[in-house]
């Protein structure tokens, strides 16, 4: 019961903040620091209201402000709590501004309102175009092969993993799945090496860990990698950030970038789960819903994290087989 109290206070005090944001900055200096110390991220309540503000709850707060102001806002604009928090959340203010679909401009001498929303019109068009690209190929499509796009995109994000979470194109790119009928003798063999690689493995394979002429083979007969996973109901090996490190323009002469191999940025379903790794995934998804949020380092003992971040590879792939994942520290359930 006590739990459920907390659970409400914090829900008051997040409303209260809320509208606090809302009505915007009416102090300065130490006075506004005073009044407002308790929301401050230096406190364990400040700490524990940042936590239970979403990406977007914030960003839309900081929509908000530039829509009331008629342009992107300086950060002597905005409350000093919303501006400690998106800062916090996004390391710096323009990364907050560009994650908010809003001109780094900011101030009176920014862009307007109105150059805003057209601006994001033109940009929504060509992550369209990116998405229409994937949905076409059936697979993830690489910058190199959009450099007019990547040019004019580079403004607003830093790397083509970002474009491609913006665009949607995991989505897309699973319209092309579809289970072959009436297979050869020799595309059964071949999907059932496969199958075996992948149980031995205890994961789907990466395309680089099957042998080059029956990757080959797979690749021509189902289109895709992932169409051919899908063949024999797995999954490919998602990238958490796919492209984490392309940028969206390469350096003339510089070689372009390959699929990485290795597997400790990236989520995959383990095919088996031995008893104890069961048992351990079990008391982290009671600990998370008992807290509340995702359980932090302290608050799982050290033995089970170590014990599961060696049996799925990483702590944020251990989470992945529960259906969660971790965003900036809190919970997000899939």
């Amino acid at each position: 019961m006590a739990e459920e109290i907390n659970k409400n206070q914090l829900l008051e005090q997040k409303k209260a903040v809320f509208d606090m944001i809302v009505e915007g900055p009416k102090l300065t200096g130490e006075a506004e620091a005073k009044e407002d110390d308790q929301y401050s991220l230096d406190t364990e309540r400040g700490a524990q209201l940042y936590a239970s503000f979403s990406d977007d709850e914030l960003l839309e707060l900081l929509r908000g402000s530039a829509q009331y102001l008629g342009h992107s806002p300086s950060q002597g604009e905005v409350h000093w709590i919303l501006r400690a928090y998106l800062k916090a959340r996004f390391k710096n203010w323009p990364r907050a501004l560009r994650a908010a679909g809003l001109s780094r401009s900011a101030g009176r001498g920014g862009m307007s309102s109105e150059q805003m929303s057209q601006k994001n019109e033109e940009y929504q068009q060509m992550l369209n175009q990116i998405r229409g690209m994937a949905e076409q190929l059936g697979r993830i499509p690489h910058p190199s092969e959009l450099p007019e796009i990547c040019r004019k995109l580079k403004k607003r994000y830093r790397t083509w993993g970002e474009v491609l979470a913006a665009a949607g194109v995991e989505e897309a790119v699973a319209v092309h799945l579809q289970k072959e009928e009436n297979l050869k003798d020799d595309e059964l063999r071949m999907l059932q090496e496969l199958r075996t690689l992948a149980e031995r493995l205890n994961r789907s394979p990466l395309r680089g860990e099957v042998e080059q002429s029956l990757r080959e083979s797979l690749l021509r007969r189902f289109g895709s990698w992932r169409n051919a996973l899908y063949q024999i109901d797995l999954e490919p090996v998602r990238r958490i950030t796919p492209f984490v490190n392309a940028p969206l323009q390469r350096e003339k002469d510089k070689q372009r970038a390959t699929h990485r191999q290795e597997l400790y940025d990236c989520h995959y379903r383990l095919l088996k789960l031995d008893p104890q790794t069961q048992a351990d995934l079990a008391l982290v998804r009671k600990l998370a819903q008992q807290l509340g949020h995702l359980p932090g380092r302290r608050e799982v003992p050290a033995e089970v994290r170590m014990r599961l971040q060696k049996a799925c590879g990483s702590w944020s792939n251990a989470l992945f087989q529960l259906g969660l994942q971790e965003k900036r520290g809190r919970l997000r359930q899939r």
